[in-house]
């Protein structure tokens, strides 16, 4: 079956660490609409969905002639596996006898993404022929030493307390910048990390993933910086 890929951007109302954060702006753009316009813009991608429970963004996704999928209350709590909400996707298009073989991520919170580093996405997939590819990023953590938990006592504590140490040239990041996966794969997992997964790199200039207030002002600071 030929190659045809949906893209699904995930956007839900009322994000809990930042206030309505996926209609917040970026250079005049919601970032929504930042994930709509580089879909838009790559020709493998034969139709791109937003799956929300907001009025708002599907207004946005209506205005930017895209499809969307009311998604359900209970897949939109701060506790909801983003996995869950693929599933609820992909069935609701099943439903509509909707053809695709390929399932593509674009979250709202990696507008510094290129279109360069997508396609790079897609066509890694294609070739290594893994149930999902992700994208991940150096890191610029030693995990023996930099990460600490601290419990309600206030004592401190390493969080990968083990022997073995771990260099940083083999510890990456998960970034939000793009998944991708096909269809059958996402419905009978329960853990992305079960089947075989692979990976593409992308530079930690554009693997910034919005969570915070402090997020978005770096997330502005460095799109008027690349205008430079």
């Amino acid at each position: 079956m030929k190659p045809i890929i949906y893209a699904f951007i995930f956007a839900r109302k009322n994000s809990k660490r930042l206030k309505n954060k996926n209609i917040l702006k970026l250079k005049k753009k919601t970032l929504v609409e930042h994930s709509i316009n580089l879909a838009k813009n790559l020709k493998d991608i034969s139709k791109v969905y937003v799956s929300t429970n907001s009025n708002k963004i599907i207004k946005i996704a209506k205005k930017n002639e895209v499809g969307y999928i009311k998604r359900p209350s209970f897949l939109c709590s701060d506790r909801s596996k983003e996995l869950l909400s693929w599933k609820h996707a992909i069935r609701f298009l099943i439903k509509k006898k909707e053809k695709f073989n390929i399932f593509l991520s674009l979250p709202t919170t990696s507008p510094l993404r290129s279109k360069q580093d997508i396609i790079k996405l897609i066509k890694a997939y294609k070739i290594n022929k893994s149930d999902i590819t992700i994208t991940v990023t150096k890191t610029n953590r030693q995990p023996n030493f930099n990460m600490v938990k601290v419990n309600r006592l206030g004592k401190v504590s390493l969080v990968m307390n083990n022997k073995k140490l771990f260099l940083k040239n083999n510890i990456f990041d998960m970034t939000t910048v793009g998944y991708i996966s096909n269809p059958s794969y996402i419905l009978k997992t329960d853990n992305i990390f079960s089947g075989k997964v692979k990976s593409i790199e992308i530079p930690r200039i554009r693997a910034l993933d919005i969570d915070d207030s402090y997020d978005l002002k770096i997330g502005r600071l460095l799109l008027n910086w690349n205008e430079k």
